[in-house]
């Protein structure tokens, strides 16, 4: 996979290059079109072609690059003017990706990196479904016996017992055997793998491990898995009298540097087997996200697999019972976090619509959804049409929405992508 931009912009050529820089992904930069044209006979399914919007005032070729660029993921991209009004920023009908490049570099590598994972999983899916069709269109394979399983009845005493959860919203059934797994978990010392779907609460999960072994008296370490510090995580399970939990992020944030390296470190703890290990590694892995590894990052992923005990978080669709106390808690937070907005109530039929709606969420989504409709809704009661209007899910909807909310509600603060 490769990255081709097309920029004659200095502040942008040099941002994404400080961005990019370390990436396993290839890029190139180009201050001529026809440079660009000339390239893009030769990019396949899994290169990202991104165009600077800044340029089409002179150039128009947007319609043109996205002419001769269909086989590939076009990317328009627009630089944050402070002095421009929200209602100047816009993406290209035909574009498949828009990328808001913000001056904060944490918030630009955020959005950036979301972006690229966007569209690796996009081709992945895309992938899954050619082989399904192709399996499906095989009538020369004969049909197995199907053994019916026997029915499970979902009732009060097969259900594992109610768990008090800290920081997950535990009431659907899903999410009770899930507590139930975790507690089991925390009995033992080892590395974790938490496997989800995409936008899954994973950190969530592992504060609630952290929580379920040590009541939080030691807090959850969190790196950043771009830039992970081995060295430090040795010296900071070395200053503690229990073990360490340290969440190390998703699998496929992980650069060709901390995989090498993370590498090194299972083979110690392998060599420490027999002793009680005093770090413990939490490892989030979205499913299929395997697809666009690349084979460092899979034998890596196989050595921790080997070494872990594993949690499965459900997905959305089995836990509709926990769509209102979630909604609940995020409004809630976003209150207190921002109290400059506006909004003060979530009504009941906001709460219904996001309840019936929960097949195709998931948590991440939810909390995108919520946050962009306080964020850009200048009202004091959150309704049902209100979160419709921010519910679109197609990447570039989403993106351009949470950008200008950023830019425009959250500049400044911490963590805000």
């Amino acid at each position: 996979m490769s990255i081709h931009i097309l920029t004659t912009d200095p502040k942008v050529s040099e941002s994404l290059t400080k961005l990019l820089k370390g990436n396993q992904q290839k890029f190139f930069i180009y201050d001529d079109l026809e440079a660009l044209i000339k390239s893009l006979p030769k990019l396949r399914k899994t290169d990202t072609v991104i165009y600077d919007l800044q340029m089409d005032a002179e150039l128009a070729a947007f319609d043109a690059i996205h002419f001769a660029a269909r086989k590939t993921n076009l990317v328009a991209l627009e630089p944050v003017d402070e002095s421009k009004d929200e209602k100047e920023y816009h993406c290209p009908d035909n574009a498949d990706y828009y990328l808001l490049l913000s001056s904060d570099e944490r918030k630009a590598r955020t959005r950036l990196y979301q972006l690229l994972h966007e569209i690796a999983q996009n081709h992945a899916r895309s992938q899954a479904r050619k082989k399904k069709a192709k399996d499906k269109s095989n009538k020369h394979v004969k049909a197995q016996p199907v053994v019916k399983a026997e029915k499970t009845v979902n009732n009060a005493s097969s259900l594992p017992s109610p768990t008090l959860a800290r920081y997950l919203k535990v009431k659907s059934p899903a999410m009770q055997s899930l507590m139930a797994e975790i507690s089991e978990i925390t009995k033992r010392g080892s590395c974790i793998y938490i496997n989800g779907e995409d936008g899954a609460e994973f950190e969530l999960v592992a504060r609630e491990i952290n929580f379920r072994a040590n009541g939080d008296k030691s807090p959850l370490t969190v790196v950043d898995p771009m830039h992970i510090n081995v060295d430090q995580l040795k010296a900071t399970s070395q200053t503690e009298d229990r073990i360490t939990y340290c969440y190390l992020g998703l699998s496929y944030e992980l650069g060709m540097f901390a995989t090498e390296r993370l590498n090194d470190f299972l083979k110690e703890l392998e060599a420490d087997a027999a002793e009680l290990p005093k770090t413990c590694l939490i490892l989030g892995h979205v499913t299929d996200s395997e697809n666009y590894l690349d084979k460092i990052e899979i034998a890596f992923l196989d050595r921790f697999k080997k070494l872990s005990q594993s949690a499965q978080i459900p997905s959305f669709a089995e836990r509709k019972e926990d769509i209102s106390l979630i909604a609940q808690n995020i409004f809630t937070t976003m209150r207190v976090a921002h109290p400059f907005l506006l909004t003060r109530t979530l009504t009941a039929g906001a709460i219904e619509y996001l309840e019936s709606k929960y097949e195709e969420l998931n948590y991440a989504a939810l909390v995108r959804v919520i946050r962009n409709a306080m964020a850009l809704t200048e009202r004091e009661v959150l309704t049902e049409e209100d979160l419709k209007s921010f519910s679109d899910d197609s990447p570039t909807s989403q993106h351009l929405i949470e950008s200008l909310a950023d830019e425009k509600y959250f500049k400044g603060q911490i963590g805000a992508a």
